[in-house]
């Protein structure tokens, strides 16, 4: 069993649900978000497998998931990159927090990027695919990519 923290308007910690049901009533919580760039700034894309319970089957620009109770940004973020990519001991660098709101998710974000070229190892769970891909490209494909990601990527480009 997963517990999440569940937090305000304001990203303060107001409650702890079970995953299951911070998807199940859509209930605000934090996620960590990290865009994994190679040397010519593309962005590395996977393809979501179809028993992720939010868009499933869908395109996501960035590495991620949601942090479990009492985690702190950085550290889930570390932890999502060696679970879903196999990428560990990498700088990163922190943009900070938004806010994503969508069918089916309220999310506070915390956003960071990488520098990564090296071998990937895919959790077969959670990611069936990856490629890299220009942001033009991923913009011409928006339809396919997750809501939070593509806003994250925008967060990311107003603020680097």
């Amino acid at each position: 069993m997963e517990w999440v923290d569940i937090v305000d308007a304001d990203n303060q910690v107001i409650g702890v649900a079970e995953r299951a049901q911070v998807r199940r009533d859509n209930l605000c919580h934090r996620a960590s978000y990290i865009l994994v760039l190679d040397d010519a700034d593309r962005i590395l894309v996977q393809r979501r497998t179809l028993n992720k319970d939010f868009c499933p089957g869908m395109l996501d620009a960035c590495a991620g998931g949601v942090v479990t109770s009492g985690e702190l940004m950085e550290p889930s973020a570390r932890r999502e990159l060696a679970e879903e990519l196999g990428i560990e001991h990498v700088p990163l660098q922190d943009f900070g927090t938004f806010y994503a709101q969508g069918e089916g998710y309220r999310v506070w974000g915390g956003l960071f990027s990488c520098r990564y070229q090296g071998p990937l190892r895919l959790q077969a769970e959670e990611v069936s695919e990856v490629q890299w891909m220009t942001q033009a490209e991923i913009a011409e494909r928006a339809r396919e990519f997750t809501p939070d990601s593509l806003l994250a990527i925008a967060t990311w480009q107003a603020r680097r």
